[in-house]
């Protein structure tokens, strides 16, 4: 899985104030900022990213390391 194609499936499936991704074909780093994640946890915030994702966890994605943040957290962290 190219870095560019994932990060398309993530931008066009998500809506989000924020975004970087990094990787080498196989494990990722995802660092997303949404208000969509506002009175989540965290468990229910990656399963939102897992569920744009969906059968590319299976099989083109062998790791993916996410960090999610709402922007109001985003904002005194940065």
């Amino acid at each position: 899985m190219e870095t560019e194609r994932l990060r398309q499936i993530l931008e066009e499936g998500f809506e989000h104030e924020y975004m970087a991704l990094e990787g080498d074909g196989r494990h990722f780093d995802l660092t997303i900022v949404s208000a969509v994640f506002r009175g989540l946890g965290k468990v229910q915030q990656h399963q939102l990213i897992y569920k744009v994702l969906g059968d590319l966890m299976k099989e083109d994605v062998h790791a993916l390391v996410i960090k999610t943040f709402t922007p109001e957290v985003w904002a005194e962290q940065n």
